[in-house]
């Protein structure tokens, strides 16, 4: 009989990585998943069981796998609920049989804290000034910052109406625009708050308070100029050239005026206006007809609803003078009938409009002097010839003089 030796066997446990680290912020996303493998590093069948001593620490998504020989475990940390700081787990392997069972990998977990955001504002306060019915105060900025870490998602409010922001909510650094609509508030102090809050921010909610001051609208004051006006006419001439006086507003808010004068010859226009920083001409004209030389005076009076001088005067002096006068010489030929009773002399101030006959010169005179001419005036002659009964001869060749 043959002398025969039992075979052994001797399982032996290999495991890599021997340790393992994971790193996670607390109650943020898992870190990546490791891979453990087990192998048998002696002979037979290495039969073995892994598990995990920490809820955190898991092997395939439990907490304990079996299997034998070579096989690959999937290791995961799961953060949640976890308290920063650095903590430690045990994989067991435990093998049936096997020569160096049990084994273990350490398993580190460090946890830190997450990123916490602050709010950063480039300004605490803020402070506008308007005038009462005028227009509103330019917009201000507010610069928002994350002086922290992490991601900042701020959002921002008011508490009052005549406030108003934009944008509403941003993330990380961004511009916040502060508009003002001073419509229908009253003169003094208002107050508000503009609230910048951010989701685990540290510094959440800050508030920043806004004082807007209304002052009452100025009155508005009549300003002129000229302040006096001087015509000149000649009795009979044309018209003197207009003038124009310019009403502006020397105070402040808006100035509704209105002009009158007590002259009949003096005509104003426009006769009333209204205006904020503008200015308005009015146009002061003179009608001469029928007056007499002399010297006349008037007043222009400007009122202004609510002006602090309201009303001023504008005098006017107004001087007529006689017109001068020259005169002309006129000659003619002799007309040959035998009846001639005399010539008609004709004048005017335009080329053919000649009605009645200026004067009569007997038969045997040729001439006549043109007396009381008016200068700065053109005027036109004919002369006609008329027998003893009448009759009347067409007008002679047109002859003008101007007088300068």
């Amino acid at each position: 009989m043959a002398n025969t030796t039992p075979i052994t066997t001797t399982p032996t446990i290999l495991r890599n990585p021997t340790a393992m680290s994971f790193s996670a912020v607390q109650n943020g996303v898992p870190p990546a998943a490791q891979t453990l493998t087990i192998s048998n590093g002696g002979t037979g069948t290495a039969t073995w069981t892994t598990s995990s001593n920490s809820t955190w620490l898991t092997l395939n998504g439990t907490s304990s796998v079996a299997g034998s020989n070579l096989g690959s475990i999937t290791i995961a940390a799961n953060p949640s609920g976890l308290a920063v700081g650095s903590r430690s787990g045990i994989i067991t392997i435990v093998g049936a049989g096997v020569a160096n069972s049990p084994q273990t990998v350490t398993v580190t977990f460090d946890i830190t804290a997450a990123p916490t955001p602050t709010i950063g504002l480039s300004a605490t306060s803020l402070s506008l000034t308007a005038t009462q019915g005028g227009s509103n105060p330019a917009a201000k900025t507010i610069s928002i910052s994350n002086s922290g870490s992490g991601t900042l998602n701020w959002t921002a409010t008011e508490n009052t109406s005549w406030l108003s922001l934009s944008p509403a909510s941003g993330t990380g650094a961004g511009t916040l625009s502060i508009s003002v609509a001073t419509a229908g508030l009253t003169a003094g102090t208002h107050t508000g708050t503009i609230t910048v809050s951010a989701g685990g921010a540290t510094n959440t909610p800050l508030a920043v308070p806004v004082t807007l001051t209304v002052s009452t609208a100025p009155s508005p004051s009549i300003g002129l100029n000229p302040t006096s006006l001087s015509f000149s006419a000649v009795q009979g001439a044309g018209n003197p050239t207009a003038i124009t006086v310019n009403v502006t507003n020397s105070g402040g808010s808006t100035l509704t005026w209105s002009v009158a004068d007590n002259a009949a010859w003096l005509t104003l226009s426009p006769a009333s206006g209204t205006m904020t920083t503008e200015t308005d001409p009015v146009t002061a004209s003179i009608n001469t007809a029928g007056l007499a030389t002399g010297t006349y005076n008037a007043s222009i009076t400007i009122s202004g609803t609510g002006a602090t001088n309201t009303p001023q005067t504008v005098p006017v002096v107004l001087t007529i003078t006689a017109p001068s006068t020259s005169s002309a010489a006129l000659t003619w030929n002799a007309s040959s009938e035998s009846d001639l009773a005399g010539y008609k002399v004709y004048r005017a101030t335009a080329s053919g409009a000649y009605g009645v006959a200026l004067t009569t010169i007997p038969a045997g005179t040729v001439t006549y002097q043109a007396s009381g001419l008016v200068s700065g005036t053109t005027y036109f002659f004919t002369v006609t010839a008329y027998d003893s009964a009448g009759n009347e001869s067409p007008h002679s060749n047109e002859v003008s003089k101007s007088i300068f």
